[in-house]
């Protein structure tokens, strides 16, 4: 295995660029449960079918749950009919929240080579471009909402479904 050198990682690192795996599976978890709201207002998605739809363990989701949770996001109920559900309309959930809940807020220092740091001290050699792109993606994330993500999602899978 290569070890890591000072500000890097390793070659072979699977380290994602922005936003972590943990923060990738909670923005389709929360798509996922904000497509079966709009599809049935008073549905509640069991978390082992939202973990085998995901592809992840049951633990796994239910760390990842508990943060949105915790920030606000979701809802959770035991019984029959438990399951979660969005804790507020899909239009009313920022992208930015989501990524928020998980990864922190912002995307500052963020290196979009997947360096340690990016700073006008220690740039990387996209730097330049990065650091003019960064805010103007940051509006956006704060602009878009969950409802967004369900309509581009679900636009995506009837483009897959008709073979485009």
């Amino acid at each position: 295995m290569r070890k890591a050198t000072r500000g890097r990682p390793p070659a072979d690192s699977a380290r994602p660029l922005l936003y972590s795996k943990t923060c990738q599976l909670a923005m389709r978890a929360m798509e996922r449960v904000a497509a079966a709201e709009l599809r049935d207002p008073d549905a509640w998605v069991a978390q082992a079918d939202l973990a085998k739809e995901l592809d992840v363990s049951g633990p796994s989701l239910g760390q990842i749950v508990f943060r949105l949770r915790r920030a606000g996001l979701l809802e959770a109920r035991r019984g029959p009919r438990g399951g979660v559900g969005l804790s507020r309309p899909a239009d009313e959930i920022r992208v930015s929240e989501i990524i928020g809940s998980i990864d922190g807020a912002g995307l500052a220092g963020r290196c979009i080579l997947g360096f340690d740091a990016c700073t006008n001290e220690a740039p990387c050699p996209a730097h330049p471009v990065w650091s003019s792109v960064r805010p103007v993606l940051e509006r956006e994330l704060e602009e878009k909402t969950l409802l967004d993500i369900v309509r581009s999602v679900e636009g995506k899978r009837r483009l897959k479904k008709h073979g485009r």
